[in-house]
């Protein structure tokens, strides 16, 4: 059993050497074809190479803004602003479908990257070749593993593959830059029509304090008219009372001065006398009342007296002098009548000065006009790289399609040239 065995394996080496041999035999004998399929190869290789256009990539690096460009957004601008949140609005346009259309077709870019292309493709076609070699990336902070929501980018790269070395950088140069003048005129536009806003409400306000002021005004004029009015008819009939007490009083004193004169004639008092020249007198018997309380003695003034004072009585025009509170009211009439209160408050042509709350609101209104938007010189970003050219191409590796094309041309020259000496060998046995 342990001969056989043996047998077989010796029986199988022996078919191993002398395969091995007619196979380098055969490729020896073909080794034009060997050297000649292989040359062609490598010359297939080396035409491919040297036909495949060159593929630059072109990148820039773009970070969040200074302190100083937020500052003058905030100054210039209306609402608070942070670094973080201008930054994001201005990778938001960066990455906006839309926006890169109207930058292309604004600027004529995808002629620029695709001459070979402008006449035979659609414009569409071109713009899905741009949006696939274009690529906007966050480089700074990487998103950790779990996290529920991307961080707020701070350094972004932007890549472009293009075949055109320079029109690729002056692409991502200008794309940066015209992106950050359109997110500066949307905060621009925005700003200007939240302010537009704000001015309106403020004037609404303010037209709202100057009415209410003015209506107060009004009102504050009519009640001092209407309690002007009723102090001067309150007055007027004070004084009606007061000329009507005087006539009652004037007629009950010419009655009494009247009885005395007729008492004086009877008594034949013509000057005036006392009751102690009375008692001195011849007379034995008066009609002359005189007690401790009253004493009817007005005749005693002469008849003369008490005839002129009745003429004077009675040739009164004008009772006011007579009457002491008549002066005090007519004075409050006449101050009633000129109110300087009242003339003040008709005088007035503002009431700005009365509102309260006006100087607040004026104020804010001043603060509102000085905002410019002027936002001309403000980057909404840092460049960290730009865009440059080095001359060298990223696509084709030229040498290493040289060197897989000519392993491969080897390979194929190989297994052709055993093929053709099979067939030679086939056909010497026939």
């Amino acid at each position: 059993m342990e001969q056989k065995q043996l047998g077989v394996v010796e029986y199988k080496q022996q078919d191993d050497e002398i395969d091995l041999f007619e196979l380098f035999s055969s490729l020896a004998q073909q080794w034009r074809w060997l050297v000649g399929i292989t040359v062609i190869g490598v010359l297939l290789s080396i035409a491919i190479a040297l036909l495949i256009p060159k593929q630059y990539k072109v990148s820039t690096q773009v970070a969040v803004p200074s302190t100083a460009d937020v500052a003058a957004v905030i100054m210039r601008g209306y609402g608070e602003q942070t670094t973080n949140s201008l930054f994001v609005e201005y990778y938001q346009n960066l990455n906006s479908a839309v926006e890169l259309h109207q930058f292309i077709k604004v600027g004529g870019w995808l002629e620029k990257l695709y001459p070979e292309k402008a006449n035979d493709v659609s414009e569409a076609e071109m713009f899905s070749s741009l949006s696939d070699n274009l690529s906007i990336t966050v480089l700074a902070p990487i998103k950790e593993k779990g996290e529920a929501n991307d961080p707020a980018p701070s350094l972004l790269g932007i890549t472009l593959w293009s075949k055109d070395e320079q029109v690729a950088a002056n692409f991502l140069n200008d794309y940066v830059t015209k992106a950050n003048s359109r997110v500066l005129e949307k905060l621009r536009l925005n700003g200007q029509l939240s302010r537009d806003f704000e001015v309106e409400k403020i004037h609404s306000e303010i037209a709202l304090l100057r009415n209410d002021a003015k209506k107060v005004r009004l009102l504050a004029i009519q009640k001092q008219e209407r309690g002007n009015e009723e102090k001067i008819k309150e007055l007027l009939q004070a004084i009606d009372l007061l000329t009507d007490k005087f006539d009652l009083d004037t007629q009950s004193e010419l009655l009494a001065l009247k009885e005395a004169l007729y008492l004086a004639q009877v008594m034949k008092v013509k000057t005036p006398k006392t009751i102690e020249s009375f008692a001195k007198s011849n007379l034995t018997r008066t009609d002359i009342n005189i007690t401790t309380k009253s004493r009817e003695d007005l005749f005693l003034m002469g008849s003369d007296y008490l005839e002129g004072r009745i003429k004077i009585i009675e040739s009164r025009q004008k009772k006011a002098p007579y009457i002491k509170e008549i002066s005090v009211f007519k004075k409050q009439i006449e101050e009633a009548k000129n109110d300087i209160k009242l003339a003040t408050l008709k005088a007035r042509k503002n009431d700005d000065p009365y509102i309260a709350e006006l100087p607040a609101l004026l104020g804010e209104m001043d603060k509102l006009k000085i905002l410019t938007f002027d936002f001309s010189d403000v980057k909404l970003y840092r460049l960290d790289k730009e865009a440059l050219i080095d001359r060298k191409a990223e696509k084709p590796k030229r040498a290493l399609i040289v060197a897989v094309g000519s392993v491969l041309a080897f390979f194929i020259a190989v297994f052709v040239t055993l093929v053709i000496g099979g067939f030679k060998r086939r056909k010497g046995a026939e």
